[in-house]
C-alpha cells in the first residue's frame, strides 16, 4: 500500500511539469469575419456592421449589444505599418451602448494578450476607455482623460501578460460614457507562454508530497548487528 501511495503521489508532480515552449493560441484580425449572409464583412466600401462573434471572440451576454466591426474608414483609419497592418475592418465595442467581446479558455497556463489599440478621432477621451478583465479581474485601462482629443486614429501596441485557468474568460470590454462612440481594437493575438497545472493538480501534488513524507517518517528503523570476534 504505501508503495502505491508513493506512486500516486509521483505521478501527480509529473502533472504539474510545465510545456516548453510558448503556442499561438489564435490571431484574429476580423478580415474574414462572415455575416448573416455567409458574405465576408467590409471587403468592399465603407460602412459598420453588428456582430454576435467575430474569430474566437464571442460578444457581451448585455441585451442588444453587439461587437461592432468597421471598415473602409468610416469614421477612422486602419493602423498601417510601422505599427501593424490593420488591413480595412477592426473592432468598436461602443455599439448602441457600451458592450465587451470576451473569449473563454481551453487551457490553463500564462498567457499573453497582445493588440493594436486606437481612440476613436474627434471624440470625448472620456468615451475612449476599454478595459482589460481576465476572470473579472481588471488588468489595465486604456484611453481615459490623460489621452485627450485625437484628431484621426493613433493605433498603439498593447501587450498584457498573466495567469489564468480554463474555463475562465479574457474580456474587452468598453468602460467610458456609454454613448455609441468608443477605442477600436484590431489585431489581436494569445499566446501560451507556458501551461500550468489545475487547482485541483496542485492539490493533488501537495497532498502526495504530505504521502510521501509521512510515509518516510514511518518507515522502520534498520538494526545493525555487530559481531565481535
Amino acid at each position: 500500500m504505501r508503495r502505491y501511495l508513493v506512486g500516486a503521489a509521483l505521478t501527480a508532480i509529473t502533472f504539474a511539469t510545465p510545456a516548453a515552449a510558448a503556442t499561438e493560441i489564435f490571431y484574429e484580425d476580423f478580415e474574414s469575419v462572415e455575416d448573416s449572409n455567409g458574405d465576408t464583412i467590409g471587403t468592399t466600401g465603407t460602412g459598420f456592421t453588428n456582430v454576435t462573434t467575430a474569430g474566437p471572440w464571442r460578444a457581451g451576454s448585455a441585451a442588444n449589444k453587439k461587437i461592432e466591426l468597421q471598415f473602409g474608414n468610416v469614421a477612422g483609419a486602419p493602423a498601417t505599418p510601422p505599427t501593424g497592418d490593420g488591413g480595412r475592418v477592426f473592432v468598436e465595442l461602443d455599439t448602441n451602448a457600451n458592450n465587451s467581446m470576451f473569449y473563454t479558455l481551453q487551457q490553463s497556463g500564462d498567457f499573453t494578450l497582445e493588440f493594436l489599440y486606437s481612440p476613436r478621432p474627434r471624440v470625448g477621451s472620456l468615451s475612449n476607455i476599454i478595459e482589460v478583465v481576465v476572470n473579472g479581474v481588471l488588468l489595465g485601462s486604456l484611453g481615459g482623460p490623460a489621452m485627450g482629443t485625437n484628431s484621426s486614429t493613433a493605433w498603439t501596441q498593447q501587450s498584457f501578460s498573466f495567469r489564468a485557468f480554463a474555463g475562465q474568460n479574457i474580456e474587452l470590454r468598453a468602460a467610458g460614457t456609454s454613448d455609441s462612440l468608443g477605442g477600436y481594437i484590431d489585431n489581436t493575438r494569445l499566446t501560451l507562454i507556458s501551461a500550468v497545472p489545475e487547482p485541483a493538480t496542485w492539490l493533488m501534488m501537495i497532498l502526495g508530497l504530505g504521502v510521501i513524507g509521512g510515509a518516510m517518517r514511518r518507515r522502520p528503523k534498520q538494526t545493525v548487528s555487530v559481531n565481535y570476534a
